[in-house]
């Protein structure tokens, strides 16, 4: 005699056995629309990656597929509006799509569990651009309280932290920003992957720190890492980065980045070529003055008088050797130009500016060549 258990057991194997084919259909179904996917977001994520490497113009038609597919994102709306100011060159065209943007990221910010930080920053810019501070401060703020101070700010990562720097300075929070952008750093050294925009875009804001804590072989090696991985970053400028080169005694590569200014400051930029010119005939140049006293921390008008001092021996160093452009240098040329170019280059990293000093004190040909 079978047990009421066993007949149990029995309906039950038979039961699931029934019951098998109808799982597998329904997970088949599942799996098949999970393979869809949405179509327009694996569009958008396509675009999102090429934007994130800086190539706007590949992303701009992806992005507009992905828009047209009828995918209904606020970051792509602001994506977007980047990569047409960008591609077209006409801002009207970012502030167009920037205000569809800047609606439905609020939107989508106020729902439950629906802010992040890229949306965050994404308004910031957005109310930054219209210049709508207060609305402006009111999202920065909470991307700052929410993520950089809430529960777990160790697991943000370098793009993460570079948008917080940027908020930092939309709330002209220079310490904090500058934190900020030194974290992200350290972070994107710690990341497989990353995108090499935001990683180019953060080391030259530290950059730009490290010169005006006049550390400038560290500033000159960081706007050295941005451009290469991202060479149309415009945030390392080149009259910036050929001071810091200068500065470092790396004089080739000063006079190329020199060379590639074609902004204001090009003819301050012509100045610094022929004087890094000059500087790498008789480098290496000493930090400090022939008396021992350290360059840098020399007054700005002791520092005038001594280049007019160098100045004037090294111009009488070249009347007595009878020095014409071209010449081998004498040694005692050389010796009075070592010390004219390294208080010169002082003079230029410190302030910035050498064309209109050296044409008052009348000592511009001894710079250009």
């Amino acid at each position: 005699m079978i047990s009421s258990r066993a007949m149990s057991g029995a309906r039950s194997r038979r039961s699931f056995r029934r019951f098998f084919p109808l799982l597998g259909a329904v997970l088949v179904l599942v799996c098949a629309g999970c393979s869809k996917d949405d179509p327009e977001r694996r569009t958008h994520r396509e675009a999102a990656a090429l934007y994130n490497q800086g190539k706007y113009a590949e992303a701009l038609p992806l992005l507009r597929k992905a828009r047209e597919a009828g995918l209904k994102d606020g970051t792509l709306l602001y994506q977007l509006g980047y990569c047409r100011e960008v591609v077209e060159g006409k801002p009207d065209g970012r502030r167009e799509t920037w205000n569809e943007a800047g609606a439905l990221l609020a939107q989508e910010v106020a729902q439950r569990d629906g802010s992040s930080l890229e949306k965050l920053y994404d308004l910031s810019v957005i109310h930054s651009d219209r210049k709508e501070w207060d609305t402006m401060k009111q999202y920065a703020r909470q991307a700052i309280e929410q993520f950089e101070k809430g529960s777990n700010p160790n697991a943000l990562g370098g793009e993460d932290w570079f948008r917080l720097g940027r908020l930092h300075d939309l709330l002209v929070e220079p310490s904090e920003a500058e934190a900020a952008y030194r974290r992200s750093v350290s972070a994107f050294t710690k990341e497989k992957e990353g995108s090499a925009i935001y990683r180019s875009l953060a080391l030259a804001k530290v950059g730009e720190f490290d010169m005006h804590m006049l550390r400038y072989r560290a500033a000159a090696e960081e706007f050295d890492q941005a451009l290469n991985l991202f060479p149309a970053n415009n945030q390392v400028r080149p009259f910036t980065h050929g001071l810091a080169l200068l500065a470092a005694h790396r004089f080739e590569d000063a006079v190329a980045r020199f060379a590639a200014d074609t902004s204001d400051t090009n003819t301050e930029s012509q100045y610094a070529a022929d004087l890094a010119r000059r500087s790498k005939d008789v480098a290496p140049l000493e930090d400090k003055d022939t008396d021992g006293v350290p360059l840098r921390s020399l007054p700005e008008n002791a520092l005038q008088a001594r280049v007019r001092e160098a100045a004037k021996a090294f111009r009488a160093a070249r009347d007595k050797n009878s020095y014409r452009p071209g010449d081998a240098l004498a040694p005692e040329v050389a010796l009075h130009q070592k010390r004219f170019c390294a208080l010169l280059g002082e003079y230029l990293v410190r302030t910035q500016a050498m064309q209109d000093f050296c044409l008052h004190e009348g000592i511009a040909d001894l710079v250009r060549r």
